[in-house]
């Protein structure tokens, strides 16, 4: 087996990353794919100094705990065992590096059946992040973190086998909209009995941020999510004529049962005017719907028609803070607006109040209020 395992990783090593030559950092990815099982992970390239990017690369490996999974994966083979999937996501901005791996298999181990592994590493010095250095004072952050989760708590199903949201794990992730917090299985789980994750937006946490110029949340971009700067209209016109919403993987044209196959109902659809809203499970589609057309036969050939976001923030618009007259004055007049009376409020599952709507491109970026003009959901649609 010992034999095996350093074969495997022999050929994980070989593997040459995904992301082309630049100038700069970049992340890429190794993978395998070998009897059934496969393994993803990041990797950076592009750095100028080899030395120092072997030595970030050799940390990724050892706080993902790649070599770990290559080992359960010999296990797997010589047991006649299949099915571990391990991937990841992430990001790098700003020489800031943060990754997830997700990682599954059918047989329960000392690493779980699912479980959270992460990495978020300052390239600029090699240091790795902590929670704190996020906040001006981290003290206060974490009050403040715990008693949102504390919010998050109410919406958590009644099923869940652990279900605890505090204290806050060890485990998280950076996004340029928002902190990631990855639960162990045994202190918050999903129906599914995955590790749990909730993600917090920079919005929700303003107050605690470091928004200091060279500070983390600056570097990976959270700034310009949550303020409006001169850029905004042009980042929200190509987020709404690419289809999307950051950080949410979901694009307007994809297949509606592709997505409810991988990332899974949290709840069973729910009818509005214009069709079906889907809600997945996963931490980054925490209150956030997939819209779809309302077709009875099922959704096997329905299409994401449209997502919409009821908590989070996007280029300067944030929910449950940006009121209508801030977004006309950046904006401009909208192509159209739309009264919600309480009959078509409930219609829409929304707050009475109006609809701004923008179109750039063949899509729409659809701003809703309540009834004192402050946004309360941000959509694309097609």
């Amino acid at each position: 087996m010992k034999k095996l395992l350093t074969v495997l990783m022999a050929v994980c090593l070989a593997i040459l990353p995904a992301a082309a030559a630049g100038e700069g950092p970049e992340i890429g990815e190794n993978s395998l794919d070998l009897a059934g099982s496969s393994i993803r992970f990041p990797v950076i390239t592009g750095m100028e100094d080899e030395g120092a990017q072997a030595e970030i690369n050799a940390r990724i490996r050892e706080d993902l705990r790649v070599d770990a999974y290559l080992e359960r994966i010999t296990a797997l083979i010589s047991d006649g065992e299949r099915n571990m999937a391990v991937t990841w996501s992430g990001m790098l901005s700003g020489e800031v590096f943060s990754a997830a791996l997700d990682a599954e298999t059918r047989v329960k181990d000392l690493l779980g059946s699912h479980a959270w592994t992460w990495s978020n590493l300052d390239l600029r010095d090699g240091h790795e992040i902590a929670l704190g250095e996020l906040f001006t004072e981290e003290a206060a952050a974490r009050e403040g973190l715990e008693a949102l989760l504390e919010e998050v708590s109410y919406d958590l199903s009644p099923h869940l086998q652990n279900s605890e949201v505090t204290p806050l794990p060890e485990g998280f992730r950076l996004e340029s909209t928002g902190l990631t917090l990855l639960y162990d299985a045994k202190q918050l789980s999903t129906l599914r009995d995955r590790a749990g994750a909730v993600k917090i937006g920079w919005n929700e946490i303003r107050e605690f941020t470091d928004w200091s110029g060279d500070g983390i949340p600056a570097r990976v971009g959270a700034a310009e999510m949550v303020n409006w700067t001169e850029d905004s209209p042009e980042h929200l016109r190509q987020m709404t004529e690419s289809g999307m919403l950051p950080d949410i993987p979901v694009a307007i044209g994809d297949s509606v049962k592709e997505w409810t196959d991988r990332a899974h109902l949290l709840y069973d659809p729910e009818e509005y005017a214009l069709g079906r809203m889907f809600e997945l499970e996963g931490a980054a589609f925490r209150n956030v719907y997939v819209l779809s057309d309302a077709v009875d036969s099922g959704w096997d050939s329905s299409r994401v028609q449209g997502i919409r976001m009821d908590r989070g923030c996007a280029w300067g618009l944030c929910v449950g803070e940006t009121t209508a007259d801030t977004w006309r004055q950046v904006l401009g007049e909208p192509d159209q607006t739309a009264v919600l009376d309480e009959e078509r409020a409930d219609s829409f599952r929304t707050v009475p109040g109006t609809c701004d709507y923008y179109t750039f491109g063949e899509n729409t970026l659809q701003l809703w209020t309540d009834t004192d003009g402050i946004l309360v959901s941000i959509v694309v649609s097609d």
